[in-house]
């Protein structure tokens, strides 16, 4: 995809025509006021839990060209959903170059009204956390139940990943699964 990271703002000068902000959110506005110079025309997309677009478009100086997303850790295998919202200042075709490089991490879900981007983040951020704990949970069971720790494993995890597959395809509810 032709991306390229940098520890600082100066060393990435001058911008592509996408900038991807990734950063911590206590650490955005500083960030923001680093890439400002050298924006127009530009589109960002912020990955920054719970900053606004509102806010990092004011801490831009007014950049209108803004996607914010928040994409869950599956991403680090290409096996991640990203939702993703785009400012009204967002062509079709940035959208598109933003889908283009949010796709290279997995699925992407476009809202229409960033506020989703709230529950989004406790539904598919924190997703992961429960998915894992809920296979742990399954694993120690088979372990109490007299399984070797490493069939424990496996059993929790193939059942796991069989049940999501089975739900993926079918056009059933998960409630009747």
């Amino acid at each position: 995809l032709g991306v390229r990271g940098y520890a600082s703002a100066a060393e990435a000068r001058p911008y592509g025509e996408l900038v991807v902000m990734a950063v911590k959110p206590q650490q955005m506005r500083a960030a923001a006021a680093q890439v400002a110079p050298g924006l127009a025309g530009r589109l960002v997309v912020s990955i920054a839990a719970g900053t606004r677009m509102s806010d990092l478009s004011r801490w831009l100086g007014g950049h209108p060209q803004l996607v914010r997303c928040m994409p869950n850790t599956p991403a680090l295998i290409g096996a991640g959903i990203t939702a993703a919202c785009a400012a009204p200042g967002v062509s079709a075709a940035q959208r598109e170059q933003a889908a283009r490089v949010l796709e290279a991490v997995g699925k992407v879900l476009w809202v229409d009204d960033e506020a989703l981007l709230d529950p989004v983040t406790a539904v598919s951020g924190s997703g992961p956390a429960y998915v894992f704990y809920f296979i742990e949970a399954m694993q120690q069971a088979a372990i109490e139940l007299g399984l070797p720790e490493e069939q424990a494993r496996v059993l929790a995890l193939e059942t796991f990943l069989g049940a999501a597959k089975l739900a993926a395809g079918s056009e059933d509810p998960v409630s009747l699964l």
